[in-house]
Parts: C-alpha cells; structure tokens; sequence
C-alpha cells in the first residue's frame, strides 16, 4: 500500500494576484510559506482527529470492544512535514510502520493478523497483572474458584490481583474448549482522518502568504 500523504495544489485556490505574489517570492521564502502552510494543516488534521471525526466532520466508526481510548491519536501526534522544497511540501509520516498503520485506517480494508506477525511488533507481556477485560472474559466463561468446599465465583478484583495475564490465556482456552488462533482476520473501517478542505486551504494559504510577504527577512 501506498503510504499516506496529503498533497494539495494550490493554485487552483488562491486568486490570481495571490498567485502572481507567490511566484514572485525568492526560493527561501516560498519553502518558509509551504512549511508554515504544511504545519498549520497539520494542527487542523491533529484536532479533526482529538474530536475522532472524519474530513466531512462525521464521527469515526467506533472501535469494536469496549475500549473506549481513542483512535489515531498517537500517529496524528507523528504527522510531520517529510518533505520540503521551495515547490512542494508533503505532509505524512518517517516511519513506514506508522505510514501503514495510518494508510490502512484512511482506507478501510481487510487484512490478516498471523500469531508470528504479533510476535514481531512486541511479546505481550504474559507474566504481568491480567486485566479488568481479561477478567470479564474469564467470568463469562465461567470460571470459578474453590472456596472450601465450594466452587464459586470470584470478583474481578481477585482475578486481577491474583492471575497473570498468560494464565487468563491458558484458562480461557481450557474453559472454551478452543485452540490459540495463528492467524485471524482483522476488518478495519474507513477512517478518513487525513485530508484538507479548500476553504482550508484558501484560509491558511492567504494568512501565511501575507505574513511572509510582510516579513523583512
């Protein structure tokens, strides 16, 4: 997949005497006006995605689960200009694993986790605390615990402060009579986060212009 980036021509948006004062400018200035632009889209794409709402000022889908951190923040965070010149500047991300990431949830797609895969971006880490969701898993499954001479039911907060999170995994498995997945597939859907409006544009364009045009340097 071709990594995501935002390009815009401008001269579409501007009027023609805005046009002329940018051919006008020398090189420096013009690469100075583009990287100021290119920061200020930046800002705009980073609150469109702290409010999780896409181009078209729709709300995100929601996340599947119940995780209700939000989507996107840490890599519109890394949104950063990779490319300037005094003729272009391009908007997108260093890292092709963010550029991917970034790329799939702009898109939507389907795609195929495999266990191995997992494996390469971090080892979970199987020795730590299980977790409150990994508990409700647990209960739903039915898990219980001996109580004397009883088997009952056990609160989330034990199963937190006395299972680790590899040993969830383990129960889990036995409790659902289920194997451990190698590979599974993962439907993301279209999250049109990174993009530009030529109202936008228009506005950002003619600021950054006059302000260019007005400084002595």
């Amino acid at each position: 997949m071709t990594a995501p980036t935002l390009s815009v021509d401008i001269r579409g948006l501007i009027d023609a005497e805005q046009q002329l004062q940018l051919l006008d400018l020398p090189a420096a200035k013009r690469r100075r006006l583009l990287n100021n632009a290119s920061k200020r889209l930046r800002t705009r794409n980073s609150r469109r995605t702290r409010d999780q709402r896409n181009l078209d000022g729709s709300p995100f889908k929601p996340r599947k689960g119940p995780g209700k951190r939000k989507m996107l923040g840490a890599l519109s965070k890394r949104l950063q200009v990779t490319q300037l010149t005094a003729n272009q500047a391009v908007l997108g991300w260093r890292q092709r694993r963010n550029a991917r990431i970034a790329g799939e949830h702009q898109t939507g797609l389907s795609t195929s986790m495999t266990a191995a895969r997992m494996r390469r971006q971090g080892t979970p880490d199987y020795a730590g605390a299980a977790t409150r969701r990994q508990a409700r898993a647990l209960l739903k499954a039915g898990y219980r615990v001996r109580h004397g001479k009883r088997w009952r039911r056990p609160t989330l907060g034990w199963i937190v402060e006395n299972l680790k999170s590899g040993q969830v995994g383990l129960i889990l498995a036995q409790l659902e009579g289920t194997t451990k997945k190698q590979s599974w597939k993962i439907d993301l859907p279209a999250r049109d986060a990174l993009g530009a409006d030529p109202r936008d544009i228009r506005e950002i364009v003619g600021t950054v212009l006059q302000q260019t045009l007005q400084s002595p340097k």
